[in-house]
């Protein structure tokens, strides 16, 4: 379970990064907001990539007045998600992986997650990718797929968890970018979620030690580099014990 951070969630590519060098693959992976991108290079086979995705979403720039006119923001990141995952994921590869996705999004009107995990082309996938990514200010305009509109999945649910384990999982592994480990539902609350108890032997929370050096605006390769070492460093610190 990739959990939304915006730019922090560069920590879950040394996080899937260590997973994948101890030979752990899953049947199920789900992600929302900005951990929807990761989810999705993982469903697709391309985990080996993820790290240079994020490098080169570091080396674009954040703001470009001229995309004020373009997608009505002066955000840059329509074109940087059209100019570096959606020229690389390989939509193709979806059906191959043995991986199932989910994408978390909030269904506006139904003010609900709604979780996209069927695909029929590759614009239909990219469009709950960014779907579940959309803010005001970042993305330019809401998302409409099937007659409805959606927007980040971390305004009702940034931690869906509960998808994993509903799909038959044994165990989830939740990765968050909170350095206490803190489980935050809602974008927009601090409020933590306590796991129930019943569910604490089949839930496994990995979080950095300390906050990520990661700005809304400024964000250097360095700056990536050292989340993707934290992620390497809380994927060995979480599993250490794990059987």
């Amino acid at each position: 379970m990739l959990s939304g951070g915006f730019l922090r969630s560069a920590f879950q590519v040394g996080v899937i990064e260590a997973l994948h060098a101890r030979g752990l693959r899953f049947e199920v992976v789900v992600g929302v907001s900005s951990g929807a991108w990761n989810a999705a290079c993982v469903a697709t086979d391309q985990v080996h990539e993820m790290r240079e995705f994020w490098l080169a979403v570091a080396r674009a720039p954040k703001l470009r007045w001229r995309s004020v006119w373009r997608d009505g923001t002066p955000s840059n990141f329509p074109e940087i998600v059209r100019r570096v995952p959606m020229r690389r994921l390989r939509f193709d590869q979806l059906g191959r992986s043995g991986v199932r996705l989910r994408v978390g999004a909030t269904a506006l009107r139904a003010r609900s997650l709604h979780l996209f995990e069927a695909w029929n082309s590759r614009a239909a996938f990219f469009d709950s990718l960014i779907a579940s990514s959309y803010l005001p200010g970042v993305y330019g305009r809401p998302i409409r797929i099937g007659g409805r509109y959606y927007a980040d999945g971390g305004i009702v649910d940034n931690v869906p968890y509960e998808a994993a384990l509903e799909a038959g999982c044994r165990r989830a592994l939740v990765v968050v970018t909170d350095p206490q480990g803190r489980i935050c539902k809602r974008l927009l609350s601090r409020e933590p979620h306590a796991i129930p108890a019943a569910r604490h032997d089949r839930v496994v929370v990995i979080h950095p030690e300390r906050p990520l050096p990661i700005g809304l605006l400024r964000t250097t390769e360095a700056d990536v580099l050292t989340c993707i070492d934290a992620g390497h460093r809380a994927a060995e610190r979480a599993l250490g014990g794990f059987r």
